[in-house]
């Protein structure tokens, strides 16, 4: 019966993991071939071994497209893992409208990156609300100086809504029983939270960290369709989009995705190697 029922099952995923096979790991397999070759779209592909590597290693563009990545990255997703654990602290209660609360911090979740970024648009004008709210008169969106910061703003109200579920669901799997031994110890708010709440919410922590560097480094949609990449904002998916489908260098836009690929891994594994060590 076991056999059986072992059959049966992956005889019901085989249908998923062809889907699998065909649409994600046959492109990624022929994203590393392609990184190997210059290729145009118009005419056949041109071994050159690992020279898009090393032309990536020696340009400027690259270079700057990937500290501007970073630089959105931190900007965006320290703040908001930070708002969201705050956030759900507030929020972990059942007291009424603590519901809704929670669907308007989450709203921005559902919305698209270029609906968000259409919205922000507005925000973010001279005269929009941003510059009213703060009593500025700022260009966000065509300044070097303001356009980046203006785009984290954006990416903080969009993503916290993420983390703070997230947050939330590890939040209320603490046992209550924890906390009020603790009050019964005398233990207080600080107390409770670093020796009680925090190591419980390192799984949280770790998943959230690892999808916070995985997202701020795809980021895409909003410096498209905001700045084009101008004015410092272009990042590094920016820069493929441009490099393969503006100036048709496939190979080399391809070996910028390799490269991404084992960054990401390394620094997923990195985190996760972090996180285990905090969690013991």
């Amino acid at each position: 019966m076991r056999r059986r029922r072992n059959a049966i099952g992956a005889l019901f995923a085989v249908p998923a993991l062809v889907l699998f096979v065909v649409f994600a790991i046959y492109p990624m397999l022929q994203v590393f071939y392609l990184s190997l070759f210059d290729y145009s779209l118009t005419s056949p592909p041109e071994f050159v071994g690992f020279d898009n590597f090393h032309y990536l290693a020696t340009d400027p563009q690259f270079g700057a497209a990937l500290w501007q990545t970073v630089v959105y990255a931190v900007g965006t997703y320290v703040p908001a893992l930070t708002l969201a654990l705050v956030l759900a602290h507030a929020l972990n209660t059942r007291a009424r409208g603590s519901g809704l609360l929670r669907l308007l911090y989450f709203l921005p979740v559902a919305i698209s990156w270029v609906a968000v970024s259409v919205i922000w648009r507005v925000v973010l004008n001279p005269d929009g609300l941003l510059n009213q709210a703060l009593g500025l008169h700022l260009n966000w969106l065509t300044s070097s100086d303001s356009a980046m910061w203006g785009l984290v703003v954006m990416g903080v109200w969009k993503e916290t809504g993420f983390f703070l579920i997230l947050f939330l669901a590890g939040l209320q799997s603490i046992p209550a029983e924890l906390y009020e031994a603790s009050r019964l110890d005398g233990a207080g708010a600080f107390a409770r939270f670093r020796y009680i709440t925090w190591p419980m919410l390192l799984p949280v922590t770790s998943v959230c960290s690892v999808m916070a560097v995985i997202r701020g480094f795809q980021s895409f949609s909003p410096q498209l369709v905001l700045t084009n990449g101008g004015f410092g904002t272009q990042v590094v998916n920016l820069f493929v989009y441009k490099t393969a489908f503006e100036n048709a260098r496939m190979g080399r836009a391809s070996a910028v995705a390799v490269l991404m690929f084992l960054l990401l891994f390394g620094l997923t594994l990195l985190q996760l190697k972090v996180f285990a060590r905090r969690d013991r």
